[in-house]
């Protein structure tokens, strides 16, 4: 499963209950982007691959030492490695970064520019740094497998002009192609690889930190998880969405303001009076109380 960064979430939720900054507004543009593009990389694998017995890790986060090694120790010289997706298909490995640009783009003898002219970071950058990572970490741990670094321009509306035919970069109209000549069934058991891979991890990033706004400036009420609509109480066990009509039960209005909480902030103390406040009074302290002492929500 694909999950959103804490970063994503926590904007999503400051997107209806704070008034967000127009530099942070653009943040979550850019990151509900990059997360449809990487959805969408998903389906396109589940739908054209589904008979292909590959392994594929997602948003596999892991840090590089001050040594270039592969660690999880903590230091301030450490830097974070994060790759949308690494694939073993074939007995080989391939990493798969996904780019959802909106804007075209100009290719010519490895420099890349808008159409206007300006300069455009080299996208191959990143995902020069992804393999350095990992072929270090494969020749430490002496696990011997090819490995292959692709970037994907998943954009279905963007071009990318004057493109040379490189095996390293897939645009929509070749990516089909390109993807059925690596993603095959594995021929032997890479359990190994994969449950090394699964220790180094890291279970969040070291930037996914807490927001610094003030509890109390946060907007009250009780909202729709999926889109963001403020919520009507429709009767003592449903509410109804004013945005996208869905229809959400009591208990998972609940569940969904301690997840809010959680997301926002890991300090906060959760009570069910601060949750009662939290939802402008729109669920009991009674209730929360409720569905606390059945073990219902965790606070």
């Amino acid at each position: 499963m694909r999950n959103k960064s804490r970063r994503h979430k926590q904007l999503e939720i400051l997107s209806y209950r704070y008034n967000l900054s127009e530099e942070d507004l653009t943040e979550l543009k850019r990151l509900a982007s990059g997360y449809a593009g990487e959805v969408e990389f998903d389906h396109i694998l589940e739908e054209e691959f589904r008979d292909v017995a590959f392994i594929h890790l997602k948003d596999f986060c892991f840090k590089i030492g001050r040594n270039g090694s592969l660690t999880k120790a903590e230091s301030s010289v450490d830097q974070e490695i994060q790759i949308d997706n690494i694939i073993i298909a074939g007995d080989r490995m391939l990493t798969f970064e996904v780019k959802n640009y909106n804007f075209d783009l100009i290719y010519v003898e490895g420099q890349w520019t808008y159409e206007n002219g300006r300069k455009f970071g080299d996208p191959m950058l990143q995902v020069g740094r992804q393999k350095v990572a990992l072929q270090e970490f494969l020749d430490k741990v002496g696990f011997s497998i090819n490995l292959f670094n692709t970037i994907v321009f998943i954009n279905r509306n963007q071009t990318i002009f004057r493109l040379p035919d490189k095996p390293e970069i897939l645009v929509r109209s070749n990516m089909l192609k390109k993807l059925r000549k690596v993603l095959h069934s594995n021929r032997y058991n890479h359990s190994d690889v994969v449950g090394r891979l699964e220790t180094e991890r890291l279970v969040e990033s070291q930037y996914q930190a807490d927001v610094g706004v003030l509890f109390e400036d946060l907007k009250t009420g009780v909202f729709c998880r999926d889109c963001g609509g403020r919520l009507l109480k429709r009767s003592n066990y449903n509410y109804d969405c004013v945005q996208c009509a869905k229809v959400w039960p009591v208990l998972m209005v609940v569940k969904n303001l301690v997840e809010e909480m959680k997301v926002l902030n890991r300090t906060w103390k959760i009570s069910p009076s601060k949750l009662h406040k939290y939802s402008g009074g729109a669920i009991s302290e009674s209730c929360i109380l409720k569905y606390k002492k059945a073990g219902k929500i965790d606070i």
